[in-house]
């Protein structure tokens, strides 16, 4: 048996041993994805119109490192209101993520790039100039966001819901908070997943996205117009969904959920997970596979991660970070939460119970110097497990960090 996987902009093909069980997962594909006219009548019933009258809005867009199909609905807008995409500014909610390049602006607003690139700025969270304080939070922090969501009257947000490892999913609040605000908001609300009930497809009961739900209320929230999408295992659109940007993403949730879960009834020896672009460019995106699959492996199995991570791990302060970090102890040596600390305990709390293998581009010390035991020859690895072992159970999943295995009773 043939498997294929996409790796490094090319395809891998890995030969399975006939005496390894095979389970493949893969997103669900919609037969009939929706197209402008849903998106005309579903954004003019929900009052879009009426939203969008009068002065231009502030558009919030995902910055690269996200497939949402962005230039999508702003073509779809520029069919219904002409002269918004031209006169609206742009914000890209990049949160803690790299500046775009001009490759991901490319990406992001396709052939409307020329028209937009006026009025388009991106979001700096280093960047206290640029940001305003809303007050504490719950946590003692003080909340900065950026300036121009207090001075715009009505904000646009254009967002895709996908399971998202510790935050539950993607989308709806996440464009603002952590998307545009303060580095030390981030570090304090991504250091709630050290907690594991920080988990993919949880809200209630998720330390992370009740943390987002108490930042949402410090904003008026009725200034925000949510436009959330889920997009199908073909970048096909499957859900459109509009008005307050709460309930525009819950209500995403539930279609993103069918299209992103699978129950799984048993746990696998090894599972090989798929990495899709853009999530494969960087290690730090990459380990949404490995949370998103690992709790369907048996105590004491092996979660392959496959990612050719071409960009390296992410920022140098991550690479640092690793050599701060008590790994008997699981925790930084300065006992101090640092931004980075949650991605670190959890791959070694995870690799507590399974053996987590890298198969990447990065040197196999770069990988090790951030817990990751590089695998360089899968198939090698296939061939001795299906030699040596009999009765085993492999499953392949396809983008997995995007899709998530469930396992009964969990």
């Amino acid at each position: 048996m043939k498997i294929e996987m996409a790796y490094a902009e090319s395809t891998l093909t890995l030969d399975i041993p006939p005496s390894l069980q095979v389970d493949t997962f893969s997103p669900t594909a919609v037969q009939n994805p929706l197209g402008v006219g849903a998106f005309l009548s579903g954004f003019l019933q929900a009052g879009g119109d009426r939203f969008l009258s009068g002065d231009p809005p502030l558009i919030v867009v995902n910055d690269g490192y996200r497939n949402t199909p962005t230039a999508t609905i702003l073509q779809w807008l520029d069919q219904l209101h002409s002269g918004v995409v031209d006169s609206a500014r742009y914000l890209i909610s990049t949160g803690a993520h790299t500046t775009p390049t001009e490759k991901h602006y490319h990406k992001i607003f396709r052939r409307l790039w020329e028209r937009v690139r006026d009025n388009v700025s991106y979001h700096d969270a280093g960047d206290r100039s640029s940001m305003t304080s809303v007050g504490k939070d719950g946590l003692g922090g003080e909340v900065w966001v950026n300036s121009a969501v207090l001075e715009n009257k009505k904000i646009l947000v254009i967002g895709s819901v996908e399971p998202h490892y510790f935050a539950g999913f993607t989308g709806g609040r996440k464009a603002i908070f952590p998307g545009l605000t303060d580095i030390d908001t981030v570090a304090r609300n991504h250091n709630l997943a050290n907690s594991l009930k920080a988990a993919p497809l949880k809200l209630e009961g998720n330390p992370v996205a009740e943390h987002l739900d108490s930042l949402m209320a410090m904003l008026e929230r009725d200034k925000f117009f949510g436009i959330q999408i889920v997009t199908d295992s073909r970048r096909q659109i499957a859900g459109l969904f509009f008005g307050r940007l709460g309930t525009a993403f819950r209500n995403a949730t539930s279609i993103a959920e069918k299209i992103y879960t699978r129950q799984v009834f048993k746990r696998y020896d090894v599972i090989i997970c798929e990495v899709l672009p853009p999530l494969d460019k960087n290690l730090y995106q990459a380990q949404k596979a490995l949370e998103n699959c690992q709790t369907a492996v048996k105590d004491g199995g092996t979660i392959i991660i496959v990612s050719a991570c071409e960009e390296g791990v992410s920022s140098e302060h991550f690479f640092q970070l690793a050599d701060r970090w008590d790994r008997r102890a699981n925790r930084p040596k300065d006992d101090r939460q640092h931004f980075g600390s949650h991605k670190l305990s959890r791959v070694i709390s995870i690799g507590k119970r399974v053996d987590i293998r890298l198969h990447s581009t990065l040197p196999d010390d770069v990988a090790r110097h951030v817990f990751y035991e590089p695998l360089d020859n899968l198939q090698f690895f296939l061939y001795s497990t299906g030699k040596e072992c009999e009765n085993y159970h492999l499953a392949v999943v396809h983008d997995a960090a995007n899709m998530v295995l469930k396992i009964e009773n969990d």
